[in-house]
């Protein structure tokens, strides 16, 4: 018989708590999903739940908050290269964004359509993640404005169009589709660079 987990399980079984909600919540909805749901599956009680999270608002907090985190913490070292142009920053974010979307798509839809189920407090700590992102991008699209690998009218209405396009393809990519995820990276690398005018480096030059 498997042994039964308990409280000191700790950061492991928290992790697992998050991974199986993460799983509900896509499959299910936020509100058809119950604790006592996460718990059975994670094979805990759900007082044991309860002591890792108040509620179930929290653990969808927790989920929100470690995938933002990873998410930023894997793409701003790119977007802040200095070494590397930022036509390459831009092709490489775009890669990025999109294997981590896929390879976490549970964590990212919770995230986006029923935020609404956050308190402020927590819309405010997500908002300021994918602010970090937001701005981390639209400063290499105005950098490569600057230095003539771009030519872009309007940075900011750019920037928010090219986040839109990356962030849609969760609505719409499925691995049993007619491309691959890697035909889907070429593709939107190609439509992206074609959003930006994008022109070959001539030399990295002094960072601007």
């Amino acid at each position: 018989m498997a042994r039964k987990k308990s409280l000191g399980d700790g950061p492991v079984l928290r992790g697992q708590i998050l991974e199986c909600a993460s799983r509900l919540f896509y499959e299910r909805g936020f509100g058809a999903t119950s604790i006592r749901d996460i718990a059975e599956g994670v094979g805990i009680s759900s007082s044991t739940m309860y002591h890792h999270f108040t509620n179930k608002r929290d653990v969808l907090h927790a989920i929100v908050s470690r995938f933002m985190t990873d998410f930023v913490d894997a793409t701003l070292p790119t977007l802040c290269d200095q070494s590397l142009s930022p036509t390459e920053r831009i092709r490489r974010t775009v890669r990025l964004h999109i294997e981590i979307s896929d390879d976490r798509r549970p964590e990212l839809l919770v995230g986006n359509p029923i935020r609404y189920a956050l308190d402020p407090a927590q819309k405010e700590q997500g908002v300021k993640l994918q602010t970090i992102y937001h701005d981390a991008v639209r400063d290499t699209i105005e950098e490569g404005a600057r230095t003539g690998e771009f030519t872009v009218e309007n940075v900011s209405i750019t920037t928010m169009a090219v986040l839109d396009m990356l962030n849609g393809i969760r609505e719409w990519f499925s691995p049993d589709g007619p491309l691959t995820r890697a035909e889907v990276i070429d593709r939107y690398v190609d439509l992206i660079m074609t959003i930006l005018a994008a022109r070959p480096a001539t030399g990295r030059g002094p960072a601007l």
